[in-house]
């Protein structure tokens, strides 16, 4: 099958030659071999993108509300959105809420607790309440 350049040649010898319906089917051609590439390059960006999702999938921990890359045994990256990840598979790193055991989504506002030890202390108060 002729290339670009090549098309471009016939057409151009066609033009010439005043073979001007077969100049226009020329271009006819080439405009849908530029559609048909450029199609070709997204589904190619489409799968990559599909590729990288289901090898991220596999290593993806759900542990105290959100999820974990597990790296290896002794290392995990994360924690990433629960709610992004299962309705959108987008994998949004949490950020911390104010406080470490808490984390929120950039994308979608979820705020969830991290760290299920995490238990507010005491307010500690310097008067002292006399009853008598």
């Amino acid at each position: 099958m002729p290339g670009f350049n090549e098309l471009k040649s016939i057409g151009k010898i066609l033009q010439e030659a005043g073979k001007i319906e077969q100049y226009k089917q020329i271009l006819e051609i080439r405009e849908k071999l530029l559609e048909m590439q450029e199609e070709i390059e997204g589904l190619k960006k489409e799968n990559k993108e599909l590729r990288d999702r289901f090898a991220v999938s596999e290593d993806l921990e759900y542990e105290n509300n959100v999820y974990w890359v597990e790296k290896n045994e002794s290392n995990k990256d994360g924690p990433f959105c629960s709610r992004c990840w299962d309705a959108d598979k987008k994998l949004i790193r949490m950020h911390p809420a104010g406080n470490s055991a808490f984390g929120e989504c950039p994308n979608c506002k979820t705020s969830v607790q991290i760290d299920p030890g995490w238990r507010p202390r005491p307010m500690k108060t310097n008067r002292r309440d006399s009853y008598i």
